[in-house]
């Protein structure tokens, strides 16, 4: 079966080809891998800064509607297809009151459920796992606060997570809840305040990915990135413009060869990119509650897919 369809799908590797094969003129060819799921655009507002030492509750609801999917060179493939999802996370954190390299020791586990579809008038969509559990990360973090830099208020957390290969996975599904690795990340979040009204925060990570379980493809390391610029327009509502990045650092490799998609399957680059940007509104409650929505624009979208994420971000201190 050889169409556009599939044509395009060499070009490009978009989050349905995750451990997939294609019937292509009754030859099996695999597809190199795509990265797994991480936070885009999921914590913006005040990322670095943390109440009192106690448990969150955080819950993330976040929508993705993809618009197109573009090849390498960041050009519309023109497909109809579509892969959409609704993403609920589950997060709960615990700071404490052990004081570890002048900061306070933390610690947090994060569930996610999603429910993915794929669709496509003019072709076969790739079968999607109806089971919803992605894989658990648990993470380990300092957090200094109440510090200062260039005489302004600042405060910021250091943290590496591992993401376990827990959810949901079967190989007879091309698109699948979990990513069948482990993927080691650690990340720098901060938020300074230039006034009393206007912060900035960043969250800085990088990623490195181990092979899929019981294949020898491994997707590279990459760093994604959150941004925001906030201002409180009466006291505890804030809006915000936010952003987010992802870039992958180097290329996919099989069996420690990272020339072998090239080789093989002439698909030359297999870095994703993408960079997104929109508004966004926060409030803060009593006792430490914060309410967020906000809504991501995707551009510039390399190697993947291309749309919109509407989020809702709910923190709850016990």
């Amino acid at each position: 079966m050889k169409t556009t369809f599939l044509r395009d799908i060499l070009s490009v590797k978009t989050v349905l080809l995750a451990m997939a094969f294609l019937p292509l003129t009754n030859i099996c060819y695999g597809q190199d891998p795509v990265l797994p799921p991480t936070n885009l655009g999921l914590t913006n507002i005040y990322d670095g800064f943390a109440g009192k030492p106690g448990f969150v509750y955080v819950n993330y609801t976040q929508a993705y509607v993809t618009h197109q999917i573009n090849d390498a060179s960041g050009n519309d493939l023109h497909t109809d297809l579509k892969i959409n999802s609704l993403l609920s996370l589950h997060q709960i954190i615990y700071l404490t009151s052990v004081k570890l390299l002048g900061g306070n020791l933390g610690f947090t586990v994060v569930v996610p459920v999603v429910n993915i579809n794929a669709t496509s008038a003019s072709q076969q969509p790739p079968n999607v796992n109806p089971s919803m559990i992605g894989d658990i990360l648990q993470g380990t973090s300092i957090q200094w606060s109440g510090k200062k830099l260039f005489g302004k208020a600042f405060s910021h957390r250091a943290e590496f997570d591992i993401s376990f290969p827990t959810g949901s996975y079967h190989q007879k599904y091309a698109i699948n809840p979990s990513s069948h690795l482990y993927t080691f990340g650690v990340y720098h979040a901060f938020t300074l305040f230039l006034t009393d009204k206007v912060t900035v925060s960043s969250r800085n990570q990088f990623n490195y990915n181990s092979k899929i379980l019981g294949k020898l493809d491994k997707p590279g390391a990459f760093y994604n990135g959150n941004y925001a610029v906030e201002f409180e327009v009466i006291k505890n509502l804030h809006l915000q413009a936010g952003a987010y990045y992802l870039s992958q650092l180097n290329e996919d490799s099989y069996d420690g060869d990272p020339n072998y998609y090239k080789t093989h399957y002439q698909i030359v680059n297999t870095k994703q990119s993408v960079f997104a940007y929109g508004p966004g509104v926060a409030y803060f409650g009593k006792g430490g509650l914060l309410i967020e929505g906000k809504m991501f624009f995707e551009t510039g979208a390399r190697n993947t897919t291309q749309g919109i994420r509407p989020t809702l971000h709910i923190a709850i201190p016990f």
